[in-house]
């Protein structure tokens, strides 16, 4: 067992149970941080308590099993994110049209037994990377009947391992504050990156199917060709994360970005890599007779 984890279990025993499961159901989501010491204590202390608990991958399986040992484990497939929320009777193409029905089965069979699970009294744990607020699979509360009791514990997300990876802030633009958490483009979306771009804004760039060429090619339009950006792996993993770091106009020459791993690093584009938090001079308001508060 892992150091991190070692040392979390006794702090568990010293708080107590502080979820009840006194025969009372319930499911949750739980956000696991984007590393093993950075999953939190409530988020230990509802693993603890639960009957079961749901991972995604085996790699997740063995990943989390410190955490999970001795738990009923369930598979949450792959399938349930698969076109969600799409009306196969409206989809023309018949591959698609099949892609979206198995979607819909998957998920039906898996809410099926996760509300008979918690009508008998269990605590079902879905155990989701990072913050599951934040490109989690949240449907799943969206799609459970109204009499299931339901909770989300956050996670440290990527967009803060990340931040904390470059040791900047991310509001801190100097003439910037906005911060835009986006990712690809897709059919139908209305904030589609290059309007998300005219302000001049830090991005934070979830990276999944991000095409790389086409996304360089609009921010260049936007921002300067010197603008910092760096590419974050495995953000928050102390043995594995890496920071790589370019411009606007280099990184397309100077980035191996079409071998990162997949689902394992995040972009941040903006000036705050680089000015911090310290505020220029500026010139008092003459007209006012006093300087602008600070």
């Amino acid at each position: 067992m892992r150091r991190s984890v070692r040392y979390l279990l006794p702090v568990l025993a010293l708080l107590g149970a502080a979820v009840a499961h006194a025969g009372q159901g319930k499911f949750y989501i739980v956000g696991m941080g984007t590393s093993k010491d950075l999953v939190t204590v409530r988020a230990l202390e509802v693993i603890q308590s639960a009957d079961i608990v749901l991972v995604e991958t085996e790699g997740e399986r063995a990943y989390w099993g410190d955490f999970i040992a001795g738990k009923e484990v369930w598979s949450r497939p792959i399938a349930l994110r698969v076109m969600y929320g799409a009306d196969p009777g409206k989809i023309a193409d018949p591959k698609k049209r099949a892609k979206a029905e198995k979607g819909i089965r998957a998920r039906r069979e898996l809410l099926d037994r996760v509300t008979t699970a918690v009508r008998e009294g269990k605590i079902v744990a879905d155990l989701q990377g990072g913050d599951p607020m934040v490109h989690g699979l949240t449907f799943m509360l969206e799609e459970l009947p109204g009499d299931i009791p339901t909770e989300v514990i956050p996670g440290v997300g990527a967009f803060q391992a990340a931040s904390a990876a470059v040791k900047m802030s991310p509001p801190f633009g100097y003439d910037t504050s906005a911060v835009v958490l986006t990712m690809d483009d897709w059919e139908g979306r209305v904030d589609v990156n290059e309007k998300l771009m005219a302000a001049g804004s830090t991005l934070v760039v979830y990276t999944m199917l991000l095409d790389y060429a086409r996304f360089f090619a609009q921010l260049q339009k936007y921002y300067p060709p010197d603008t910092p950006v760096a590419e974050v792996v495995d953000a928050g993993d102390r043995a594995g994360q890496k920071v790589i770091r370019s411009t606007v106009g280099r990184f397309l020459d100077e980035v191996d970005y079409a071998n990162l791993p997949d689902e394992r690093h995040i972009l941040l584009v903006g000036k705050f890599l680089e000015v911090g938090q310290a505020r220029k001079d500026f010139v008092p308001e003459i007209s006012s007779g006093h300087a602008p508060l600070p």
